[in-house]
């Protein structure tokens, strides 16, 4: 999306109250969009960078690069796909080389971007890459700097850059709670496509945490003030500074089609994600093929491997792109 794009987008946009925005997007949509304003490179792509000479970032994080369009159609809920999501789903820059500027910011050289997956950024790079056609890195190298995911091949990282980053280690903690935003956010058999009961996302919750591994988490209900745009449907996002869900009670209404507020693609891509994957029991590598076809160039499809699963899950969430993940095992076993 160009400026020009984004401005007549943003144009046909209008007033959404917090409740129905609650439902679509989660809780870093706004500060995300407030950053992405500010600091959007103008030749990015949505969901993985079109290789270039370079690229500068700053020293609050990355370029949001993803900034878009969620729902498309009347505009009448919009938000970002936001790369850095703190603790919970972290954006990648993958590139084959850094440079420290004087003012503290850093240039990259032939990178691509996506989302974590696995809690495993150099694995996630690999993907990112991949998927974007462009070489693997040599000797990859995982680090946050000033609070952003990197993964640089070794020789072209500067010193500079080190002396103050920290290393990014697989972590299974960030894994449980990227796979537990996944879900919560999920299109295909999840909240943001059904319509559940304030009792049935609370149980959705609490057997997504017991799934994850998240067992110090707790569920809590809550109910918004009541709008035009409420009704039964009850939403859920994630509060990792809580360590809690928050299911919100009755605060929308069914998201049917023909529909001014979802995309008609996220629907028939969840729906296909369903019956081809979901409804299967399929090994992981089958059910990437299946995604991957399914998604096209409209997004990212990141597998990632669960040998205690018997068949392959999958999520779908939406964010200016279609972001599949799938977890399951090399063999299935129905």
């Amino acid at each position: 999306m160009n400026d020009l794009e984004l401005i007549d987008a943003l144009r046909t946009t209008r007033r959404v109250d917090d409740a129905t925005i609650a439902t679509v997007t989660d809780r870093h949509a706004l500060s995300a969009l407030r950053e992405g304003i500010t600091m959007t490179d103008r030749h990015t792509t949505p969901a993985v960078e079109t290789p270039r000479r370079g690229r500068r970032l700053g020293r609050r994080g990355m370029a949001a690069g993803a900034l878009g369009l969620v729902l498309a159609g009347g505009g009448t809920a919009w938000a970002v796909a936001q790369l850095d999501r703190g603790p919970t789903l972290d954006g990648l820059n993958c590139a084959e080389s850094m440079t420290l500027r004087p003012d503290g910011d850093v240039e990259l050289e032939r990178s691509a971007d996506g989302r974590a997956a696995s809690g495993d950024d150099v694995a996630d790079c690999a993907t990112i890459r991949q998927s974007a056609g462009m070489p693997p890195l040599a000797d990859p190298t995982a680090f946050v700097y000033h609070g952003t995911h990197f993964v640089v091949a070794g020789a072209g990282i500067p010193s500079g850059v080190m002396e103050s980053a920290t290393a990014s280690a697989p972590d299974p903690e960030r894994a449980a709670m990227l796979e537990l935003e996944a879900a919560l956010g999920d299109w295909v058999e999840g909240p943001s496509r059904l319509c559940l009961t304030t009792e049935q996302a609370q149980r959705y919750a609490e057997d997504t945490l017991r799934r994850v591994g998240l067992s110090d988490w707790t569920t809590r209900v809550s109910t918004p003030p009541t709008t035009p745009e409420s009704g039964p449907c009850a939403g859920l996002t994630a509060r990792p500074e809580l360590t809690q869900v928050e299911v919100l009670a009755e605060t929308r209404k069914p998201v049917r089609l023909p529909s001014d507020a979802v995309a008609r693609q996220v629907y028939t891509t969840a729906e296909a994600l369903e019956e081809q994957v979901a409804r299967q029991c399929l090994p992981l590598a089958e059910a990437a093929r299946i995604a991957t076809q399914l998604v096209g160039d409209q997004g990212q499809v990141s597998p990632v491997p669960d040998e205690e699963a018997s068949c392959t899950r999958v999520d779908m969430e939406v964010g200016g792109s279609l972001f599949v993940t799938l977890h399951g095992p090399a063999v299935a076993t129905p």
